[in-house]
This record gives structure tokens, sequence and C-alpha cells, in this order.
């Protein structure tokens, strides 16, 4: 079972006309150029320290954040809280939220079994949030784990916390961080996740970076742990989104990219994005949609014999299949590229406009799918899943030293 527990959190001190905005960002990893040097203006922002790196060094970075702590910009609590953040967003029957509990999460290794990832991961990154904390010695963003569920009410929880934080994003989403500070509130929290086992969720990066990180320092405790927020599988604000694919640089004729489409799929053609929306949703075995360069759309169906449950998941099916039978081997195959989206409008209107040469929408995984897989101990092709909304940083850090 999972060691989560309460710390001293680091907390922005704002100033008399400074608002929480100036101070936070969204997840290192989403955030655009144009996005990060808008960030990065603003005088505390969270950026300047999490994509503050030189030539992969962060050690200007880390000057920085002293300088931030020294001064009394930033504050650390003089008590062992957790925090409860809570995301609240338009959703189609009205306004969900989603209720998190921030603290630190003690690292192991995936062998033990009580932290489950259920995604592969990229080297480069994890080498370069490691340079980060290296440097700095402390975690800046929270990782976001899922636990299966809330055995206290977490209503009744953020009813006697302290409000700190309230704003809202340009997406609409609004974000409220609370201090859970009240000694039975904290007890009741950490004998709860003392029962549970943990699904990352986002930052499957930064969890190995981190568990890298303690091995590093063996013997320091406070450096065993990572900065976490746990989410409820069951809490009603759970969303994950799919994660289109979108392909750049290939070559091909429709007819012949069909033809060999017909030889691993059952294919049918629909006229409409809206006819393919339905059709998606409507089917039982991995089906994902097709946009070519001549202006059709097709959808593609595989039902596979195999007994593997990663064969039921819509990425990895076009991993497996499409992408390395069909479209590598194509004229250019190995040059191609491929992009993210994650909504299917935007998948067609780059289509219309001549930027793609094909797009190929899939579904998301369900939680229920995503935890069977990770219990199994497979992992979903990168960029599988995407929880939305993502875990804003800058809110809270966790401090090493």
């Amino acid at each position: 079972m999972v060691d989560f527990r309460p710390f001293h959190g680091i907390l922005p001190r704002l100033g008399s006309n400074e608002s929480i905005v100036e101070r936070i960002s969204p997840p290192y990893d989403i955030i655009s150029a144009q996005e990060q040097a808008g960030l990065q203006e603003k005088r505390y922002n969270i950026t300047r320290v999490t994509l503050g790196g030189l030539d992969g060094r962060y050690e200007e970075a880390a000057k920085l954040l002293d300088g931030w702590i020294s001064s009394g910009a930033l504050a650390q609590d003089d008590r062992e809280c957790y925090y409860l953040y809570r995301q609240s967003f338009q959703g189609q029957e009205g306004w969900p939220s989603r209720d998190g509990i921030i603290g630190v999460l003690r690292t192991e290794s995936y062998e033990q079994g009580n932290i489950v990832p259920h995604e592969e991961t990229f080297s480069k990154v994890k080498e370069d949030r490691l340079n980060l904390l290296r440097a700095t010695a402390t975690h800046c963003e929270s990782i976001f784990g899922l636990y299966d569920r809330a055995d206290i009410d977490l209503g009744e929880v953020s009813g006697r916390a302290d409000r700190l934080f309230e704003t809202t994003d340009a997406s609409g989403t609004v974000h409220q961080l609370f201090r859970i500070h009240q000694a039975a509130d904290v007890k009741a929290l950490r004998d709860m996740f003392a029962s549970k086992k943990m699904l990352i969720a986002d930052g499957h990066h930064r969890y190995e970076t981190a568990y890298r990180y303690s091995q590093e320092n063996e013997g320091d405790e406070k450096k065993a742990y990572v900065l976490c927020t746990m989410v409820s599988s069951e809490d009603s604000g759970m969303f994950v989104l799919p994660t289109h694919r979108l392909i750049k640089g290939l070559d091909y004729r429709p007819e012949e990219l069909l033809e060999r489409m017909r030889e691993r799929f059952t294919l049918r053609e629909v006229k409409s994005v809206e006819a393919m929306r339905e059709e998606l949703e409507a089917a039982a075995v991995p089906t994902f949609g097709l946009m070519l360069k001549d202006g059709s759309m097709h959808v593609a169906e595989h039902a596979s014999s195999k007994d593997d449950i990663l064969w039921s998941v819509d990425a990895y099916v076009f991993q497996e299949i499409m992408f390395k039978e069909v479209l590598q081997p194509l004229p250019g195959g190995g040059d191609m590229r491929v992009e993210y989206d994650h909504e299917i409008s935007s998948a067609a209107r780059r289509m219309a406009d001549g930027e793609l040469d094909l797009a190929v929408i899939v579904r998301a995984p369900s939680l229920e799918l995503i935890w069977k897989v990770a219990k199994k101990g497979r992992k979903m092709p990168k960029k599988t899943t995407y929880f939305w909304p993502k875990i804003w940083s800058g809110f809270v850090l966790y401090r090493m030293t």
C-alpha cells in the first residue's frame, strides 16, 4: 500500500496587487513555445523554474527559486498539511468538479505493486527532469495519481479547510486550493491512503525520475518522496480524452492505402465527422476513424483473437498494425511525422486546410480498461490517455532541503 503523507508545503505569498494566476501554469509538457514566453514574462511564474533550463542545466533556475523563497515570495507552511485541489469545469451536463488531495508520496519500484504505471515513457524527458531535481531539490509540479474510491467525505473535509486560492483559466476551468490542517482530517486521510494502491494517471516521467533521484540520495528521507495529487477513480469529475494521431510527410495513394487496410481491417466509408463519431461511440471492438487527403472518411474495425488485453486498446492496435504494417512500409513511410490532437473537429479542420496527410481518430480507453491493463503489468503506447483537466503547477511546492 502507498505511503502518502502530509507535508510542509511551499506556497505563493501574493503581493497586494498580485493574483495567483501570475504564479501558476499548466504542466510543463503541454505548454507551447508561445505560451511559455507569455508565462515567463511574469516575475514569479513557476515556468521560470520548471522550463528555466539552459542547455539542459538548471543551476540558474535553482538560484531563482532560492531567491523567491529568501525574499518571501514563496513561504513554507508551519504545519504538516494536506491540500485539497478542486477543479470545476463545464461538461455536457452542467459543471462537474473533481477533488484531488495533494500530499507527498514515497517512491518505490513498480515491482512492489503499490504504484502502477500504465504508459511507456521517453528516456530523454526523464534525464531533463532529473537535472531539474538535482539542481533545485524541489518538486515544483505534482504527479497525478488515481486510487479506487474516497472512504471519507471530501466535501465535508473541504468545508473545514482554509480556502487559499481561486482562479479561472482561459479554458473556463475553475481552480481552487484549500489547506487541510485539522488533526482529525489529516489523520483520517493518511489512514485512508495507507490502504490504497495508486495508478499513475499523469506524470510517469516525473515519478520515475523522482524514484531515481531518491536512489541517488539513499538515506535522505525527504528525497524519498514526490509531490502528488490523488483523485478517486469514482470521482464524477474524472475524464479521459482521446489522443488522435495526425500524420504529416506521408506520400500515398488513397486507393492503395485503403486496399492495404482491407487486408487487416473491416472498413466502412462514412459521409461526415458526426457519422464517424457515432460509429466510434457504438463500437464494441477496437475501432478508429480515418480521414484521407482525398477528403474521404472511413471507419476501420479490428476484432483480434489474441489473448492479450492490449489488443482491446485502440491506440495499441493502431501502433502494432496500422502504423507498423500499413504506413511504415509505404514509400517514404520512414519519414512520416506524428502529431497529436484531442479534438476530432480540430483534426477535421486541419485535414480540410491541407495541413495533414492523414488523420487517425482513436477512442479514449475507459478508466476501467486503464486499471485492467495496468494491473496485468502491461503498458499502453505513449500518448494513449489524456486525463483532463490537467493538474496545474505552482499552487504548492515540496522542498526537500
